[in-house]
């Protein structure tokens, strides 16, 4: 396992497009992602065709350092929420990305500030994508068996819980436990709570990719039910 420590950056930004049918008080040119990969990242058909009818764009952004980025995160969702709520439009995370749910839960539970890669010729294999809007580098899992993919999606989910909780404070290389506990906070949001069942991982730092590689050390399905 390498020693070397996960880099920590100066700063990040967040960034949110919020889309309606007239101008609000500024207009702001951002290029929107894709419909083919807004549709890949879970936004819905009809989300995308909406989002289509809306012409008028106002983006709402913050840059700050990785210590008081979750924070941030939460603070420029909600001010894009409430433009969305008030001038009934459709708002666009720029990190994901995908179309945001409105009203979004706030605080949001780790597993709505990231998607999942799919790759069809790599289906043993996880990837994140999205973490690296509080400066963390995204998780990348190898050889999962295909019959127990979504269990260990969940243990993804609750490591990611645990790594947004401790980033950037202590760096992640090295053995970790995602509990149950871990997992349910990732999904539904709140803290961990005392639940000792769980998941032993091996976590490590490709400069490479770049990436957090990371090893699950027992079967999901035996340790957590």
């Amino acid at each position: 396992m390498s020693a070397r420590p996960v880099p920590v950056p100066n700063v990040v930004t967040m960034a949110y497009v919020v889309l309606t049918a007239e101008p609000l008080d500024r207009e702001d040119l951002v290029p929107l992602p894709d419909r083919a990969l807004l549709r890949l990242r879970g936004s819905t058909v009809p989300d995308l065709d909406r989002m289509e009818e809306l012409p008028h764009q106002r983006m709402v952004s913050r840059t700050v350092g990785p210590g008081a980025a979750r924070l941030a995160a939460e603070e420029a969702l909600q001010e894009a929420v409430e433009l969305a709520m008030r001038h009934d439009g459709v708002i666009v995370d720029l990190q994901t990305p995908r179309i945001v749910e409105v009203p979004a839960p706030h605080p949001r539970p780790a597993a709505a500030m990231f998607t999942f890669e799919y790759d069809l010729e790599d289906l043993g294999t996880i990837r994140t994508h999205g973490l690296n809007v509080v400066g963390l580098p995204e998780v990348v899992v190898r050889g999962v068996p295909e019959d127990e993919r979504r269990m260990y999606d969940m243990v993804v989910v609750g490591l990611v819980h645990r790594l947004l909780e401790e980033w950037p404070e202590h760096d992640p290389v090295g053995p970790a436990r995602v509990t149950l506990g871990d997992i349910t906070a990732g999904y539904e949001g709140g803290e961990s709570g005392p639940d000792q069942k769980g998941v032993d991982v091996l976590i490590d730092y490709d400069p490479a990719l770049p990436a957090l590689t990371v090893e699950v050390m027992t079967s999901p399905g035996d340790a957590l039910f």
